[in-house]
């Protein structure tokens, strides 16, 4: 037994900043925070760091770098500090690679904690956001629910980096859901991972023949158009592990939570139905076991805030250079059909960037309060393109920064000074 009274008390501090979720760009925003000399606390619903890396396998890294053979590397300030990490922790071979960038998502998980105890990070682990105490858009605190029970947290700034824009919309704050004319979102897709593949005997186009023979015959329900599948060799994981990035869950609403309970059941059918597809078709297959699904169906697209700007799909595919600009981006417009079948991209010039403008992570009608990561203001087809986690990752590390210097000044989020921004961001190695 304990020594102690089995019922805990604990008492939390008042805290500079608050953010909202331990995915790539909240770590980042803590983390900048904290280097700041912030006193910072991060809240996450699960009890690891590395959102949707992390529990929905979203894997690789999109490439970022430039377009086109020669470009030049565009997302760096933490994001290259925690690829340096992972390469030195073993989660990847190279910590700089153009294309796509496998990695090992049980490292980074101690990659980013590490980073956060290094910073000084307060951590609260398995605790779930509940609601918000707002007041003319000043956010007083936000309660948690945990295995302890409920608690109100207090900061004199918060963060919104929960992926789906809830502290947003538990804040009351105004937001829009998928394509402005019928708020469809981009399909959920729950990624797995088969070991025992023969790699040497893998032939991504007879799988994908196949595939659309067997889907024309009506003998495969899953809607998604081909089979995306991805290898580990930059990792150290062993030979024969393939991950698969192929379900596709239509017509769910992500931020309903009977549609999530009913995509993950429907998800799970599809694995079992693309497991059996790839073993009883291919030699390579045949002795291929499941090893792992995702804890939960990964989102592409849910909340948007409605910010101070609107980030549009012409901005993306004219590599728009914004004087606010906080981020750098070059990964292509990716709309999976929200109707079913097909993916659209849309790709940048060759050695063109996008930017992030700040306003964009300024919710209309707050005072204390940034969002960061894949919820910024931006239209359907814009969000598409800055979704992937090296861009939300430095998307977040500006989110730490500006609320840093909003508590140190005492302003508003709205009010935080360009220049000033920019030069510290730049000062940390982050390109702008």
């Amino acid at each position: 037994m304990f020594n102690e009274d089995i019922r805990q008390t604990i008492a939390f501090p008042d805290y500079d900043v608050i953010v909202a979720g331990a995915g790539l760009a909240g770590v980042a925003a803590a983390v900048s925070a904290a280097r700041e000399g912030m006193r910072v606390l991060v809240v996450e619903r699960y009890g690891f760091a590395g959102g949707m890396a992390a529990s929905a396998l979203v894997n690789p890294f999109m490439n970022y770098f430039e377009s086109g053979a020669n470009g030049k590397l565009v997302n760096k300030g933490l994001f290259e500090t925690f690829r340096k990490d992972m390469q030195a922790l073993g989660a990847t071979k190279k910590a700089e690679k153009r294309g796509c960038h496998a990695f090992n998502d049980e490292l980074l998980k101690i990659v980013l904690d590490r980073e956060m105890a290094k910073n000084g990070v307060d951590v609260l682990y398995h605790a779930l956001l509940s609601d918000v105490s707002v007041k003319n858009g000043t956010i007083n605190s936000v309660t948690v629910s945990t295995v302890s029970g409920n608690f109100d947290l207090k900061a004199k700034f918060f963060i919104d980096a929960t992926g789906n824009a809830d502290l947003t919309a538990f804040a009351g704050l105004e937001f829009k859901l998928g394509r402005e004319n019928d708020n469809r979102v981009q399909p959920m897709t729950l990624c797995f991972r088969l070991s025992g593949v023969d790699e040497s005997k893998l032939d991504v186009r007879l799988i994908n023949e196949k595939y659309a023979e067997m889907r024309r015959e009506g003998r495969i329900k899953n809607k998604r158009e081909d089979v995306l599948l991805f290898n580990f060799r930059d990792v150290d994981c062993g030979e024969g592990l393939i991950h698969f990035n192929t379900t596709r869950i239509l017509e769910k609403n992500p931020v309903s939570a009977l549609d999530r309970s009913a995509a993950e059941i429907e998800a799970r059918e599809q694995v079992l139905e693309m497991v059996g597809f790839l073993k009883d078709n291919f030699d390579c297959m045949k002795n291929a076991y499941l090893v792992n699904m995702a804890a939960e169906t990964g989102i592409r697209e849910s909340r948007r805030i409605v910010g101070l700007y609107e980030i549009t799909a012409s901005d993306i595919v004219n590599a728009r250079k914004f004087d606010d600009s906080i981020a750098r981006g070059s990964y292509e417009i990716d709309i999976h059909s929200p109707d079913g079948t097909g993916t659209h991209h849309v790709r940048l010039k060759e050695g063109e960037y996008y930017t992030i403008p700040y306003r964009a992570m300024v919710p209309v009608a707050a005072v204390n309060l940034l969002a960061a990561g894949r919820p910024l203001s931006s239209t359907h087809e814009a969000h598409a393109a800055f979704r992937v986690m090296p861009i939300t990752t430095c998307i977040g590390e500006a989110a730490g920064t500006a609320a840093a210097m909003a508590v140190r000044k005492g302003m508003r989020a709205a009010d935080v000074p360009i220049s000033e921004l920019r030069e510290k961001l730049v000062g940390y190695g982050a390109l702008i």
